[in-house]
């Protein structure tokens, strides 16, 4: 693909066929020759657009002054086609004459100065190629350690979804999945017989566009027939997702989960762990990560502290068929699932969702000599959105089935029960002398037997989310072997057994209730359990009674990262004892997150600013009269969360007007309901408002601001570039910032330029025609993503959506004064989401100019604007629309025939409109439209009856039409497959 203008490609190519007259005086980089040798174009079809664009920004973008060359960065899972894409460019015609043959380096796991040793000299102007990088990195970076000097670009390829590149803004260009008919070409491109065309269909869309998950589909079913073959392909799974041999293992166990399933990786891990695999290099953590960056995990879902670690993910489609594909491999020796199968098993799971369930578990326990040996079962429940009795989870797993398993399967050494809904325990569990691991959550137990006590070898006991469990064993001390405890949830437990301090191999207990009667008892159970490690709770902590103030034996427990003390909110009069408790209970300063609810002391504890490590601070409802600790001394906090502080009327006592930062680490601040918060500071009386309107948030990106409505003066959000959400709150702050922009145009006024100090700034910088820092621009809101504002009392300044120009996502909630659309609004050129709800005075068709900007929005909510009788006016020329939705709009009477000009709209729906009496023959036009859902609509549902109403003819073609009132169905509806 030499020449981008060229018409006709050839669907499969092999790179040094096209290529042959590469530069021969150029010296030989090997490993970039063995890709050019090894490599077909899967993949590179259908990528001519980003081909170009990465072609253009390399032939187009000087180096800056400094010297630091172009840099793009080709991001996107394993085997989505980045170094096939990188390897395109850098054999274009005009890429070679201008920078010769490419310095193609494999980043994967190297340091800078093996970097640059491997690089060598490097002539100028070359195109230097990091292949697979895996950490952040910087171009001051590689110009300190000599990889970059000389470099007249960089090509990046990573899996990372987002990277940045320090101190130099970079292009970044996300690699997405092919659309199904490019899959369909690409797959056809590969030589794949016909007679597989109809198992394609079926298979081709869990490949979700994956050019390598495409060429592996095709390897396997052309290998079918060859054991050999087979085997090749389990071998090139792991080697072209970059995993070492035990993450095989470890993907190989995935296969023991249903399609889809939503997996918690805490659960993953403490089954790998069960399982006695070997421990991996780094971390079980990182391994999580590693699956993400393969792509083998999707739909991630991060922790919102520090950390950010993965909490919830899916298995990608494709890496479960070939996580099941390496488990049969592994047949006999690893691990196996299903029914009807003549080997023994080590492995089985269960999805006891299904309606047969039960049956399959019945028969699979009548062959006895497939079960007697079985060392591990699964049972997979509700996890997402389990059927629910009053408080109870509807029973998937009675006592007699339970008892059943457990004396069929004697071998047992993991046991996972969870989200069945059981509502006993079958003391023969007793009985399972090899069991180590069993999992108990989510079920409806009020009481475990006393004979899990007897398990010797148990070293994890599971029991989150038991709601109605009122104690623990009464011999839990009994388990020796215990090392996890997990009782989170449990809300009914109201005490710890005696003799918990005798587990000396406890690392996790999740959960510590201190006794009402036993206060000295816990004292001594809780100082002695100093291996505890990840995250304890300890709730009613004023409970405990110290004899000795100074004795602080709550800093011994150094290995715990995460620590959350529940006070008894109901009980009055403690108020002393709170505080007390919290004083004496000072945590080892490695701690990371932080979490005090219900606190009812006269001051906080002193020692809160002394810890060093802290990233997240979340304080809810505490009524502290005092302010708040100094704050400010936690240089690394990135999370700051103040809930329900009724009492809270400051932050911080002192505004000093020579500090222009505060919080130089804060990524994201919360404050919800303080309704006497006035001001960030207490001594803040300038009434120019000069000394608070200089100090800002230097890096934060996310900021909720809910039920606050007297909080006028605060440091200033010119950073904010993720989240923004105004409710019941004052929008001064905003227009501070606003105007911050406009009177503080460089960033020499703002910060001193020492070491890493500007670093924070960095996405905020833009660069005009000279690009040093002292004359780059500071633009509020200009890299914001989304916002939502809701009771506002007071209009935002003028034409204050005109620096918007990256919102992604606007909610719009009880603007009771907005009468027109805000002015700017058509700038909003990367809008995608709009919703605009219960503005009573707001006339949408008086700003039809603002609509033909949206170049980017696909999805439209309008809800209770009762003066809106019509789509508004100029929304027909939003051509990208793919979604409208109409809510309990009164004043609605009739649909545009312009609405057939929504040439991309998919999806149309019509709800509580109870004057809309038919819909516009334009619907008719409207190829991409697939589905039609109209509830509650008196006047128009009747019209739109399947055969018999009027408007029938209109949307007949539709694949999906559904007209319902709100308890049943209208009419029929329709799906068409």
């Amino acid at each position: 693909m030499a020449n981008t203008n060229q018409n006709t490609i050839p669907k499969t190519r092999s790179i040094t066929s096209i290529f042959r007259h590469r530069m021969g005086t150029e010296k030989k980089n090997s490993e970039y020759d063995d890709l050019l040798e090894k490599s077909n174009i899967v993949g590179a079809i259908h990528r001519e657009r980003e081909e170009k664009e990465i072609i253009e920004i390399l032939m187009k973008e000087p180096a800056g002054e400094n010297g630091d060359p172009p840099v793009v960065a080709i991001t996107g899972i394993a085997g989505i086609g980045k170094t096939t894409l990188a390897l395109l460019v850098c054999e274009d015609d005009k890429v070679k004459g201008r920078f010769g043959s490419p310095i193609w380096l494999n980043a994967a796991g190297k340091t800078f100065d093996e970097l640059a040793s491997i690089a060598g000299p490097v002539r100028n102007p070359s195109l230097l190629v990091l292949d697979d990088l895996r950490g952040e990195i910087s171009v001051s970076e590689l110009r300190k350690h000599d990889v970059s000097v000389g470099a007249g670009a960089i090509i990046v390829t990573t899996r990372r979804t987002q990277q940045s590149l320090g101190d130099k803004p970079m292009h970044v260009l996300p690699l997405k999945g092919l659309d199904g008919e490019q899959s369909l070409s690409l797959f056809t491109s590969l030589g794949s017989s016909n007679k597989h065309k109809e198992e394609i269909r079926e298979i081709l869309p869990n490949c979700n566009g994956v050019p390598l998950a495409i060429k592996l589909v095709s390897t396997f079913l052309e290998s079918r027939a060859g054991t050999l073959q087979e085997a090749k392909l389990s071998e090139l799974l792991p080697r072209r997702l970059m995993l070492q041999p035990h993450e095989v293992q470890l993907l190989a166990y995935v296969s023991l989960f249903p399609d889809d399933y939503l997996i918690h990786p805490d659960r993953l891990i403490h089954l790998w762990i069960a399982e006695e695999f070997a421990p991996p290099k780094e971390s079980w953590r990182q391994v999580i990560d590693d699956f993400v960056d393969s792509g083998i995990f999707q739909d991630v879902k991060r922790e919102e502290d520090g950390d950010g670690v993965v909490k919830s993910c899916r298995v990608h489609p494709y890496m479960q068929e070939l996580a099941c594909f390496v488990a049969k491999k592994k047949k006999g020796e690893f691990i196996t699932t299903g029914i009807g199968e003549s080997q023994p098993l080590l492995r089985a799971s269960f999805d006891m969702r299904l309606a047969d369930s039960v049956s399959k578990l019945e028969l699979f326990l009548k062959e006895e000599k497939r079960s007697k040996d079985l060392r591990t079962i699964l049972f997979h429940g509700m996890v997402e959105s389990p059927l629910v009795l009053g408080n109870q989870q509807a029973e998937r797993m009675n006592e007699y089935t339970c008892d059943k398993v457990l004396s069929t399967c004697k071998a047992l050494c993991v046991l996972d029960l969870q989200h069945l809904g059981m509502n006993m325990v079958p003391s023969s569990i007793g009985k399972l002398k090899d069991l180590t691991y069993i999992d108990l959550s989510h079920n409806n137990i009020e009481k475990l037997p006393n004979s899990i006590t007897k398990l010797s070898k148990l070293k994890t006991l599971k029991l989150s989310q038991c709601h109605l469990l009122e104690e623990l064993p009464k011999d839990l001390k009994d388990l020796t072997k215990l090392t996890h405890l997990h009782i989170d949830g449990c809300v009914n437990i109201q005490s710890m057994p005696r003799g918990i301090s005798n587990l000396k191999s406890l690392q996790t207990l999740s959960h510590f209730v201190v006794g009402k009667n036993e206060p000295i008892a816990c004292h001594e159970e809780l100082k002695d359990l100093n291996e505890l490690s990840g995250h304890l709770e300890i709730m009613y902590p004023e409970r405990l009674k110290f004899q000795d103030s100074s004795s602080k034996w709550m800093n011994q427990k150094k290995h715990l990262r995460r620590l959350t003390f529940r006070l008894d909110q109901h009980d009055k009069g403690n108020e002393q004892d709170q505080e007390k408790a919290l004083q004496v209970l000072e945590p080892h300063t490695n701690l990371t997150v932080l979490h005090v609810v219900g606190y009812k002391g006269n001051k906080f504890p002193s020692w809160i600013p002394s810890l060093d490590c802290l990233v997240k601070l979340s304080l809810y409802n505490c009524s502290t009269p005092e302010p708040l600790p100094r704050l400010d001394k936690l240089q690394r906090l990135e999370v700051l969360e103040l809930r329900r502080m009724h009492s809270l009327r400051f932050v911080a006592e002192e505004c000093d007007d020579s500090v222009h930062r505060v919080f130089p680490s804060l990524k994201k601040l919360t404050l919800w309901d303080c309704p006497k918060l006035e001001s960030w500071w207490r001594n803040d009386n300038n009434t120019d408002g000069e000394s608070r309107n200089s100090i800002i948030f230097s890096c934060i990106s996310s900021l909720q601001i809910q039920y606050c409505p007297n909080l006028t003066r605060m440091p200033l959000y010119p950073t904010l570039d993720e989240i923004l959400v105004l409710v019941d709150s004052s929008v001064e702050p905003m227009r501070d910032t606003i105007h911050y922009g406009e009177s503080n145009p460089t960033l020499s006024e703002l910060l001193v330029l020492e070491n890493s100090s500007v670093e924070p700034m960095r996405d905020t910088i833009h660069y005009g025609e000279s690009k040093t820092a002292k004359e780059a621009k500071v633009v509020p809101f200009s890299k914001l993503k989304s916002m939502s504002i809701a009771s506002i009392q007071k209009s935002p300044p003028e034409r204050w959506l005109v620096k918007f120009t990256s919102l992604e996502k606007l909610h719009i909630r009880d603007c009771l004064q907005l009468e027109v659309l805000p002015s700017g609004f058509k700038l909003l050129k990367s809008l995608q989401s709009l919703t605009i709800e219960t503005c009573p005075v707001l006339d949408l068709d008086r700003s039809p100019d603002e609509w033909e900007g949206l170049e980017k929005l696909n999805s439209l909510i309008i809800r209770e604007i009762p003066k809106l009788k019509s789509l508004p006016m100029g929304l027909e020329k939003v051509k990208s629309l793919r979604e409208i939705r109409l809510h309990d709009c009164a004043g609605l009477t009739s649909l545009p025939e312009k609405i057939g000009n929504l040439t991309s709209l998919v999806r149309l729906e019509i709800c509580q409109c109870e004057n809309l009496a038919s819909l516009p023959k334009g619907i008719e036009k409207l190829e991409s439209l697939d589905t039609l859902i109209i509830k509650d609509c008196p006047l128009l549902m009747p019209r739109c009856q399947p055969y018999t109403g009027n408007d029938w003819p209109k949307i007949a073609h539709l694949k999906n039409v559904v007209v319902k009132q709100t308890s049943q169905d209208f009419g029929l509806g329709k799906l068409r497959m």
